[in-house]
């Protein structure tokens, strides 16, 4: 069975609009907590996804591990949509 990423709830902790850097912790379904850090294009005002952190609060979903691992590395275009979406992230001009 292939893990199924989704995001039930997602917050902005921080947001620098000088360089256009910030960051979402959201929350999965399966109970993990991820921090996702975005940038933001300067020109087209679009955020993409360039780091995601596994906060340690349950074993990983996919290895199971409840130390280091990079397993979410795989979906952090996926999850960082979806955690845009649920924070209500737009573009900004």
């Amino acid at each position: 069975m292939a893990y199924q990423a989704k995001v039930v709830e997602a917050e902005i902790v921080s947001d620098n609009k000088q360089n256009g850097f910030f960051e979402i912790v959201a929350v999965l379904s399966d109970r993990n907590r991820c921090r996702i850090s975005f940038e933001r294009n300067p020109e087209t005002g679009e955020a993409k996804a360039t780091h995601i952190n596994r906060l340690y609060t349950v074993p990983c979903g996919i290895c199971k591990k409840d130390y280091l691992c990079y397993c979410l590395n795989r979906y952090m275009d996926v999850l960082g949509e979806q955690a845009l979406e649920v924070a209500g992230v737009t573009k900004v001009s």
